[in-house]
């Protein structure tokens, strides 16, 4: 079995948390209110549009692949002893008391998610490689009709919306306390339970698929692989997009019985994995490719930094800056921040083999 780390899913990684804090950034634009950029304010336009295009919706799909492909890894890797599935369930124990302290300091979390994401994971832990790509397609097929079901429910929540006034409280128990009554909010909202979650699964068991078929270890004889999906994927991403306006041209509404949005958003990401992948293998711009996998390899860490960061630039408690700047200010500190994050990660790995919060994670759980 191969435990060594894979630079290329470390660089996936951190394209991913790329995409994440460029996309949380830009919500804090609209949080809570109705926003719309200034009809003149070209360079806000530009950047949302560059933000959509290359990473909205591609970031949070492609950690869930990420963390199916590391949660298979994870299993695999504590199969070689006793009580593997308790070790395993430990550890997404404290992955949660984790994702605690992070929805606390970003409502938005998706660590929980991850938990149950990896619990389901572990029903499957003997699953193929091919098993694996079939339950993945499965869900790809079923979870639409799924989805439009829910939605006919009209199903909401347990947990009614906080006040915004309690985000823009300069006391910083307020701010924690909208976080983690969003956080509730989106954890018992059956109609995130039916949208989200099931695209983060049908991700997770792409990702275990591709772990088990060793994808990433035999890259370099993938290349021209590699190419087929990329345009695939997008050419699956276009066609399933169009269907469902076409189809309501000819005066037939398919979101209500079956829901093709999860479809072109995850043939996107796929597009831009492959087309990442490709270039990697092709030797192309190297030193973009360590910054990511520096960043890559402290995912919990840099995630909550980055959340830490968004609280203390938005909320009451910190600098109060929600609804005051542009939109591209906030792609601008993004960038920024993530800059930071890359020298940081840089600084940190030449001492240590582990992020910090990775480390608390590993040690927390027996590992």
């Amino acid at each position: 079995m191969t435990t060594k780390r894979i630079p290329i899913v470390d660089a996936l990684r951190g394209w991913a948390l790329l995409s994440v804090v460029l996309v949380n950034f830009a919500i804090f634009f609209t949080l809570g209110v109705t926003t719309r950029i200034p009809s003149d304010d070209t360079v806000s336009r530009v950047a949302k549009l560059l933000t959509q295009v290359f990473f909205q919706d591609k970031g949070w799909t492609l950690l869930a692949f990420l963390f199916g492909y590391g949660f298979s890894v994870l299993i695999e890797r504590l199969k070689q002893g006793e009580h593997a599935a308790w070790k395993f369930t430990r550890r997404m124990f404290w992955l949660l008391v984790i994702a605690g302290v992070n929805c606390a300091l970003y409502y938005g979390d998706v660590l929980k998610d991850y938990v149950l994401v990896g619990m389901i994971i572990l029903l499957f832990h003997r699953a193929s490689a091919r098993t694996a790509a079939r339950l993945a397609l499965a869900c790809l097929l079923a979870f639409p009709a799924l989805i439009a079901w829910s939605r006919g429910l009209e199903l909401e929540g347990l947990v009614a919306q906080p006040d915004l006034a309690l985000y823009q409280s300069s006391h910083l128990l307020d701010v924690l306390k909208y976080g983690l009554l969003s956080g509730a909010r989106m954890t018992l909202s059956l109609t995130k339970l039916f949208d989200w979650d099931l695209v983060m699964l049908t991700c997770a068991f792409a990702g275990m698929a591709c772990h088990r078929a060793r994808f990433f270890e035999t890259l370099q004889v993938r290349r021209s692989q590699l190419k087929h999906w990329c345009f695939g994927a997008l050419l699956f991403a276009v066609v399933s997009a169009a269907v469902t306006p076409l189809l309501r041209l000819a005066g037939l509404d398919l979101p209500d019985v079956y829901e093709l949005k999860m479809w072109p958003m995850l043939g996107q990401m796929v597009c831009f994995t492959a087309a990442l992948c490709w270039l990697y293998v092709a030797g192309r711009v190297p030193r973009f490719f360590e910054s990511m996998r520096c960043v890559g390899r402290m995912t919990l860490t840099n995630y909550l930094i980055q959340n830490l960061v968004g609280m203390l630039l938005f909320s009451g408690f910190g600098l109060a800056l929600l609804h005051r700047l542009p939109y591209w200010a906030h792609t601008v500190m993004a960038l920024a921040l993530f800059a930071a994050q890359i020298v940081f990660s840089r600084f940190w790995l030449t001492r240590y083999s582990l992020g910090p919060v990775e480390w608390v994670w590993r040690k927390s759980s027996g590992a």
